[in-house]
């Protein structure tokens, strides 16, 4: 079983799809549960997955999935955690190294030569966004101490919070160089943000996103963003259950894989530069 918050979200429909593949290679069929990032909803799920003939849960960006697996493990089914990892778990899990990606975000935008930078964050209730808005902001620190730097919570991950968070940064003064976005979708919402207060991006507002999403690679300018390597993200989640099936002991309790930088058109150097 596969629990996911919301399949309609690229980063997690393009996970959920990589998953289904492995196993179904592996001659598993895998059952989705779209949670909607309802806690009820979840644990429904969860309470009938654990009545239910499945082998293994696999949990890409659960609610809860430490009291989930307490249930699951009561009644001898294990389960892996993917991608979004609450802060005490403590069982087999794999994840992007957020901090490490707000920090590649930052050293980009500073070798460019920027000194007024902005972050628009996902969610803060969420690991994964404030590891993210951790690495951008310590890295800008620890390089200029001068540097402004802003900050701005989207709603969700989505393009028009992306857009509205944008605006936000537009009203301070002096307004952001250059704008790190949480997702690739936020960074788009942001762009279109900047084209309507009649600017241009890059030569007055550099954007970068994460995700590397099709999106990006072909929004006008193509965008700077961070690759985190969904599809291999899942596949070795995947195989992490089914060795926990097969008894084999994980040689990792916890995995954290590397980003990359990607950088693309919307990125350059700040108009006083």
């Amino acid at each position: 079983a596969l629990f996911v918050s919301d399949v309609s979200i690229s980063v997690l429909g393009r996970m959920a799809s990589a998953a289904e593949n492995y196993a179904y290679e592996a001659n598993y069929n895998l059952i989705l549960y779209n949670t909607h990032d309802d806690a009820e909803r979840e644990m429904a799920y969860i309470n009938t997955v654990a009545q239910r003939s499945v082998d293994g849960v696999l949990f890409l960006a659960a609610t809860q999935p430490e009291k989930g697996r307490e249930i699951l493990e009561a009644v001898g089914i294990p389960s892996v955690t993917i991608y979004r990892i609450p802060d005490s778990h403590s069982v087999p899990s794999l994840m992007i190294d957020n901090i490490k990606a707000g920090r590649l975000a930052a050293e980009h935008l500073l070798s460019l030569g920027h000194t007024h930078l902005a972050h628009i964050a996902a969610p803060l209730n969420i690991r994964l966004s404030h590891e993210r808005q951790q690495g951008f902001v310590q890295a800008i620190e620890q390089v200029d101490h001068k540097a402004n730097i802003y900050t701005e919570t989207a709603r969700d991950w989505g393009c028009q919070p992306g857009y509205e968070a944008m605006q936000r940064l537009l009203k301070r003064d002096p307004h952001p160089t250059a704008v790190f976005a949480a997702t690739d979708l936020s960074a788009i919402g942001a762009m279109s943000a900047i084209r309507d207060a009649g600017m241009r991006v890059p030569n007055h507002i550099s954007v970068k996103g994460l995700d590397n999403n099709e999106d990006g690679a072909f929004s006008n300018p193509t965008l700077t963003t961070i690759r985190q390597f969904l599809a291999e993200l899942a596949s070795v989640g995947v195989q992490m259950l089914l060795d926990i099936l097969e008894q084999k002991e994980p040689s990792q309790s916890e995995i954290v894989l590397d980003p990359a930088l990607v950088v693309r058109k919307s990125t350059a150097s700040p108009p006083s530069a």
